[in-house]
C-alpha cells in the first residue's frame, strides 16, 4: 500500500490497531470462559480482559460511520450495492468456504463434515453480516446525518433503547433469586415484552455509525475530557458487574459484554474521542512522521488480521497447545494475543502480495 500519508487523517489507523488487538484479546480470553469455574481467580482475570476489550467492535463501527457519513463523500445507491455490499458479500462467501475447509482438515474429517461446516461459519464472521446491514441503511443515515440536531437526538434515543435492553437482559439472570414475588413477576413481564422487540440490537450499531460521524464531524465540545476520562472506568465497571452478577446467579452474565451496553458505548466514545483529539478538526500527521507511516501500514492490514486470526488461534491451540491455559491468564492472554496478532499480520502481508487473493483481505 502507498505509505505516503500527506493530508491523511491517521487517528483512524491508531484506532484500528488497538481495536484489532482487542478483538484478539476477546477471543483468547473467552476461549474457555464458559468452561472454567465462575468466581475463580483465572475466570475473573479473563473476564476483565474480555469485557475491557469490548470497545473494539463499537470503534470499528464508529470509524465506518465517520468515513461513510462525512458530507464531502458522495455515495449513491448503486455504489452501495455494486461496491460496498458486493465486496463484503464476496469476502464473506470466500471466508466461509475457507473456514469450512480449514476445520475439515484440522479435525481430519470428510466432505460431509465440510458441507456441514459451510452452514456453521466461525462466530467472528458475524461482523460481515452486520456490516452489510449497515451499508443498506446508509441512504437513511446520510440523510439524517446532514442535520446535527437530528443526529444528536437519534444517538441519545438509541442509547436509551440500549439501556432498556441492558436492564431487561440483566433482570433475567435473577429469576431464581427473586422467587415468585408479585412485584418481580410484573417487572419481568413488562421488561420481557420489551425485550421481545429486540429494540437495541440493530439500532445499537446504527447508533454507533452515527456516533462516530458526530464525534469526527463536530467533536464533543465541553464534554470531551469527561467522556475520555470515563472510558476506562466504564469498562472496569462493566467487568465488575459481569463478575458480580455471574457469581450471584451462577450464570455467565454476558449482557454487560454486548456492544449495546451503554457503558461499553461510553467507553468506545471516550477512546474514539481521545485519538481524534479535542480540536474541531481531526488531527493530521506530517508525511515524514515514522509513527504515522507505521500506523497506516498496520491499520491497513487490520481487516486481513481480523479474517485470519481465528485460524491462527485454532492452530496454535490444537497443534501447539498455545492458548489461554499456557500459564496464568494475566500473562497468557496478552502474550498469546500478541503472538496471534504478529502471525496474522505476517500472513496478511503475504496474502496481499498474491494477485486476486489480495482482494479478500484488503
Amino acid at each position: 500500500m502507498n505509505t505516503s500519508i500527506k493530508h491523511k487523517t491517521t487517528y483512524f489507523e491508531y484506532l484500528r490497531i488497538i481495536s484489532i488487538v482487542a478483538v484478539i484479546f476477546i477471543h483468547v480470553s473467552g476461549s474457555n470462559w464458559f468452561r472454567i469455574e465462575k468466581g475463580s481467580l483465572d475466570w475473573i482475570i479473563q473476564t476483565f480482559f474480555n469485557v475491557s476489550s469490548r470497545f473494539c467492535v463499537c470503534v470499528f463501527c464508529m470509524i465506518s460511520g465517520a468515513l461513510l457519513l462525512r458530507p464531502s463523500k458522495e455515495i449513491t445507491v448503486k455504489d452501495i450495492f455494486s461496491h460496498y455490499i458486493k465486496r463484503i458479500f464476496i469476502c464473506m462467501l470466500v471466508w466461509v468456504v475457507f473456514y469450512a475447509a480449514f476445520y475439515t482438515l484440522l479435525n481430519g474429517e470428510d466432505l460431509r463434515y465440510f458441507g456441514t461446516r459451510l452452514f456453521k461459519h466461525p462466530a467472528h464472521l458475524w461482523y460481515l453480516f452486520m456490516l452489510m446491514g449497515m451499508y443498506l441503511a446508509l441512504p437513511v443515515l446520510r440523510a439524517i446525518s446532514k442535520d446535527r440536531e437530528a443526529t444528536r437526538y437519534l444517538i441519545w434515543l438509541i442509547i436509551a433503547f440500549c439501556a432498556l435492553e441492558l436492564i431487561a437482559g440483566t433482570t433475567g439472570f435473577f429469576d431464581g433469586l427473586a422467587g415468585e414475588s408479585y412485584g418481580f413477576a410484573q417487572w419481568k413481564a413488562f421488561l420481557g415484552k420489551l425485550k421481545e422487540l429486540k429494540v437495541a440490537f440493530i439500532p445499537g450499531y446504527l447508533g454507533l455509525f452515527m456516533l462516530g460521524h458526530y464525534i469526527h464531524q463536530y467533536g464533543l465540545g465541553k464534554w470531551h475530557k469527561r467522556v475520555v476520562l470515563a472510558a476506562i472506568p466504564a469498562l472496569l465497571l462493566s467487568s465488575l458487574l459481569t463478575v458480580i452478577v455471574s457469581i450471584l446467579t451462577d450464570k455467565g452474565a454476558y449482557t454487560f459484554m454486548l456492544e449495546t451496553n451503554p457503558l461499553v458505548i461510553l467507553a468506545s466514545a471516550g477512546i474514539f474521542a481521545y485519538f481524534k483529539g479535542e480540536k474541531d478538526e481531526a488531527s493530521k500527521e506530517e508525511e515524514h512522521s515514522q509513527s504515522a507511516r507505521t500506523a497506516v501500514w498496520i491499520g491497513g492490514n487490520s481487516f486481513g488480521i481480523y479474517l485470519v486470526h481465528f485460524a491462527v488461534m485454532e492452530v496454535l491451540s490444537k497443534s501447539f497447545g498455545i492458548d489461554v491455559t499456557l500459564c496464568n491468564p494475566i500473562l497468557s492472554v496478552p502474550l498469546v494475543s500478541l503472538l496471534i496478532f504478529a502471525i496474522s499480520l505476517a500472513i496478511t502481508v503475504v496474502m496481499k502480495k498474491i494477485p486476486v487473493v489480495c482482494r479478500i483481505v484488503s
